[in-house]
């Protein structure tokens, strides 16, 4: 998941297919005290980084920090990894409580809340005068994987700079058994997702179509074909006895899909690349079993889910100091070094086995290195991630319960064992 692009004075670059202003607006009388203040730039990670030495990410955060400030010494930098404060999995368009809650300049936030992040007036653009920073900027938006390139790129600003990508995969050993797939589908922030990626594969990825599509939906009109298409694919999960359990809640309760194909329980999984974490900690034996990897398509089409992107976005009130340093940390964090440590798990202490979090970095760089090109894993993964269309910016949230909902409703006429609890209760 990757980032950002500048330009000179009055500057305006072209990229790819745009024009991306990076120069900061004039500064406000007022703010002119906030460019003496001294940082430190208070940082909101992604908050469910797996725990590698379970130590609440004390080594991890220690190991960044140190790291950056030795890069840039008269930085000072506060970063945290805790979903108290992130913003992951919002379904409100009020993120009032939620930006005040985290209390950081830089978040790593998912896509699918950056228009409402920017309707709402919670962030602002990332733009500087220096020249230093803007081509740090410019060279990391050049760097991400080309379909993710310029989703943070809105009316020419530079609003979200992506950091990590994301995605459903198929893990299953050859030859597969009989026993059914296991996976959570279930989820309130995951099915409306998952219809939408539906939907796309029936109908396309005009985001236009795609904002029909999650009206429509939420309005009470699921399309017959998409959710067809859903009830065929995860029948995959029904058991002999009729019970579903990646759509009954059984799965997001127990959380155990991973572990029980680590441990060949079934032979067919569905689930993010950072599973296979899970798995191989839980199961390390499961390196030397032949296990494909594939993305998961849930349309009848054969494409795979669209994906989604993990990324920066920047407070609306951070000073202008702060938002260079915050250029730099987004330049260090997205380094090929700073990833392969997270990715790989190189922060594991020395005194633990050491198992990689398999996360998919956004920028190409990373999947050059000879460590990941030379993963067996690696090489299955990213080819798939290269060539998906990511979720669309907005739309989506705010409308996930009824979304999920609908859709359920609509799933359980297919004569699918699905759960809704969640519309019994009234959401």
């Amino acid at each position: 998941m990757r980032l950002s692009g500048p330009c000179l004075i009055l500057a305006l670059i072209l990229l790819t297919a745009g024009c991306v202003s990076v120069q900061s607006p004039p500064l406000a009388a007022a703010s002119l005290e906030e460019v003496d203040e001294a940082p430190p730039l208070i940082v909101s990670l992604y908050p469910f980084l797996d725990d590698v030495n379970e130590d609440d990410h004390a080594r991890t955060i220690a190991l960044l920090t140190r790291r950056y400030e030795e890069k840039y010494p008269d930085d000072r930098v506060e970063i945290f990894i805790d979903p108290a404060k992130s913003l992951y999995f919002e379904n409100s368009l009020n993120l009032s409580a939620s930006f005040e809650a985290a209390d950081a300049d830089l978040l790593e936030v998912e896509q699918t809340e950056l228009d409402n992040l920017i309707a709402g007036g919670y962030i602002r653009p990332f733009a500087t005068d220096s020249q230093s920073e803007q081509q740090m900027l410019r060279e990391n938006l050049r760097g991400v994987v080309g379909p993710y390139r310029d989703i943070g790129v809105k009316g020419g600003m530079v609003y979200f700079v992506p950091t990590w990508l994301c995605a459903f995969y198929t893990f299953e050993r050859s030859p597969p058994g009989t026993a059914p797939m296991a996976a959570d589908f279930s989820s309130v922030m995951v099915l409306p997702d998952l219809y939408l990626s539906s939907y796309a594969s029936a109908y396309g990825t005009d985001p236009a179509l795609l904002d029909a599509a999650i009206i429509d939906a939420a309005a009470g009109a699921p399309d017959p074909g998409v959710i067809a298409a859903l009830s065929e694919r995860f029948s995959a999960c029904t058991g002999t006895s009729g019970e579903n359990l990646c759509m009954d809640g059984y799965y997001l309760e127990h959380d155990t899909a991973a572990e029980e194909f680590g441990a060949g329980m079934t032979d067919r999984y569905v689930g993010y690349s950072e599973m296979l974490y899970r798995i191989l900690k839980s199961n390390p034996a499961v390196r030397n079993q032949s296990i494909q990897i594939t993305g998961t398509p849930f349309g009848r089409d054969p494409a795979p889910s669209l994906a989604w992107v993990d990324g920066f976005v920047i407070n609306k009130h951070t000073s202008q100091k702060k938002m260079d340093q915050a250029i730099r940390f987004i330049d260090f964090y997205n380094s090929p070094e700073v990833k392969e440590m997270i990715a790989l798990s190189l922060d594991t202490d020395p005194a633990r086995p050491l198992v990689p979090r398999y996360l998919l970095p956004a920028s190409e760089e990373f999947y050059a290195l000879p460590s990941v090109r030379d993963d067996p894993y690696y090489r299955q993964f990213y080819p798939v991630i290269r060539n998906m269309t990511p979720f669309p910016t907005g739309g989506l949230r705010g409308s996930m319960i009824p979304i999920y909902c609908y859709v359920t409703d609509a799933l359980s006429e297919t004569g699918l064992d699905v759960n809704r609890q969640v519309c019994a209760a009234g959401g």
